[in-house]
């Protein structure tokens, strides 16, 4: 999960708000964690307490809103993401109000409900499905591992498979790297 987390983390929104030094100091001390309610620390507790993935924003929507099914979590999901002012501002405006009531209902405070719900609205910026981030992990893994314990091999393929305008800087990492790159003599 740490290796999807962080892909997800390092991208612009995320790394802009800091999320990944927060995160990187939860993930050393845990037990330093504060959650505002139970169930927040249900969804977020495996992200030390941040909202990384998409469908985090969706289930906290649901489990904290009054009546949001998780339709309308995954609705709030995708018209967070738009700023529009036509039928998802409406949308977003019925499941604003939902959601506030719910987290009161729960016990959170109003201003709690609020500060959540902005918390939302910024990620919703920056979210990553948790889908993505492990097939990208999982690439990202790999070619770490071949590029550890076959770095000549795994050049040279990086090297053929970059695309022409971007093959300059390929090749400058490659002698970056130590490696000599020739030209092909035919």
């Amino acid at each position: 999960m740490d290796i999807s987390a962080i892909t997800s983390i390092y991208r612009p929104g995320p790394l802009s708000a800091n999320v990944h030094e927060k995160y990187i100091e939860a993930k050393k001390d845990p037990q330093n964690i504060s959650y505002i309610h139970e169930l927040v620390k249900e969804v977020t507790e495996e992200t030390y307490g941040f909202i990384v993935f998409q469908e985090q924003l969706s289930l906290l929507a649901h489990k904290l809103g009054k009546d949001i099914s998780l339709d309308e979590g995954n609705e709030l999901r995708k018209v967070l993401t738009k700023k529009g002012t036509g039928k998802e501002a409406q949308v977003k405006q019925k499941l604003y109000q939902k959601f506030v009531d719910g987290c009161i209902e729960k016990e959170l405070t109003e201003e709690q409900a609020i500060e959540l719900w902005k918390t939302m609205e910024f990620f919703s910026g920056y979210g990553f499905n948790l889908s993505h981030a492990i097939c990208y992990s999982i690439l990202s893994y790999q070619c770490a591992y071949l590029f550890h314990h076959y770095p000549a091999e795994w050049l040279a393929a990086f090297l053929d498979k970059e695309p022409e305008e971007k093959k300059e800087a390929a090749i400058s990492a490659a002698k970056y790297y130590g490696f000599n790159i020739k030209n092909l003599e035919i």
